[in-house]
């Protein structure tokens, strides 16, 4: 039968679709699309995980100087200036950490043992190859001596805080320093007690070097002599101490603080401080007050030192006198760390970590005179 709409087009012609050829130019066109996009998406990615990294290594390089720059300007330093070098009254006044004490700081190169100090690769423990730089101050000066009117075994303080026998401490004023160690913590008000016998102190007197000896720093040379005794507060009767005083007097506990650069729990490296304190009668500091990681991807430490009359920065074998140490210069390689990201997203185009080596150089506060 013929069609009622003879002028109108077949409906099957009308609905016939793409050809094979056509369907092919579209998905390649959108292949060609897709392909453009996911390159920029990309590309925008290792863009940003480089500049997150370079962030967090610019990040610990910050924190890293600034508190290390901080206790190394004040290495030496005490409550009461620096102008006066402490005497020292322990029996073993010569020995490595009470010389150190004196010193303001030490260093061990690469390959020199740091006492105490481990080196492995187990956490926590020095890595090979790296130094390492101990720090020598005094810390928490908020306690005054109230009262010291005579040569005797106790001094009044206004608290004894959280100090405990034997801890090493220094008293000092304006005039005079003396190291010392706690013997006892009597009961009745706030006093601290620095009796000889009990602990490593050659006498319950603060007692100053001999007159013929004007440079020794020892303070055990006449130790039983009231004309060389001293009094942290005006005398109770004359002739009781040899000197007197009338100026403001401090205690602090002597510490020291040691940067190295350590492995740490995640299989990477990171920069430790650790403050040190001596309590036990021995010759080195051998209780931990804090263990902290400062910062992670620190993969090494190198330091050098510039001595007064020296115009180039040497190794710390190369130090031929410590208390003339004046500036330090720091030189720290930190690696790209993962945190968010992942091993390859931290990698530059060599396939290495991403890293930076910088370098800072940081002058003693306490012997900026001597410059």
């Amino acid at each position: 039968m013929a069609s009622p709409f003879p002028n109108v087009p077949s409906l099957r012609r009308g609905q016939r679709g793409f050809s094979l050829i056509e369907l092919m130019i579209a998905m390649l066109l959108g292949l060609l699309v897709v392909a453009a996009a996911g390159g920029v998406f990309l590309s925008n990615k290792r863009v940003y995980n480089a500049t997150e990294t370079l962030g967090r290594i610019q990040e610990n390089t910050r924190v890293a100087f600034e508190l290390m720059s901080r206790d190394i300007r004040e290495a030496g330093g005490n409550p009461c200036g620096t102008s006066i070098r402490p005497i020292n009254m322990m029996n073993q006044g010569n020995n490595a950490y009470w010389s150190g004490f004196n010193d303001g700081l030490i260093g061990y190169d690469a390959g020199t043992a740091a006492p105490g100090l481990a080196q492995g690769t187990a956490v926590g423990q020095r890595v090979a190859g790296t130094d390492v730089i101990e720090l020598y101050s005094s810390a928490g000066g908020g306690l005054r001596v109230i009262s010291h009117p005579n040569p005797s075994a106790e001094l009044d303080v206004s608290s004894t805080g959280d100090i405990v026998v034997g801890d090493v401490l220094l008293v000092c004023n304006i005039g005079r320093s003396f190291i010392f160690e706690v013997t006892s913590l009597p009961g009745t008000g706030d006093k601290i007690g620095h009796n000889a016998g009990a602990g490593d102190n050659c006498s319950a007197r603060f007692t100053l070097p001999v007159p013929a000896d004007p440079a020794d720093e020892y303070g055990c040379d006449n130790p039983d002599n009231n004309a060389n005794s001293y009094c942290f507060t005006p005398q109770a009767g004359a002739g009781s101490c040899g000197e007197d005083s009338s100026v403001p007097a401090f205690v602090s506990r002597a510490v020291s603080i040691r940067w190295f650069v350590g492995n740490n729990a995640r299989a990477g490296r990171s920069l430790y401080r650790v403050v040190l304190a001596n309590r036990s009668n021995t010759n080195t500091p051998d209780v931990e007050l804090s263990r902290v990681e400062v910062a992670e991807g620190v993969d090494d430490l190198q330091i050098t030192y510039l001595e007064a009359g020296s115009n180039a920065y040497t190794a710390a074998a190369g130090v031929a006198d410590w208390s003339r140490v004046l500036a330090a210069r720091l030189e720290v390689r930190l690696e790209g760390t993962q945190g968010a990201l992942s091993n390859r997203e931290v990698q530059g185009t060599d396939g290495n970590a991403l890293n930076r080596t910088v370098t800072h150089v940081v002058a003693l506060r306490n012997r900026e005179s001597t410059l």
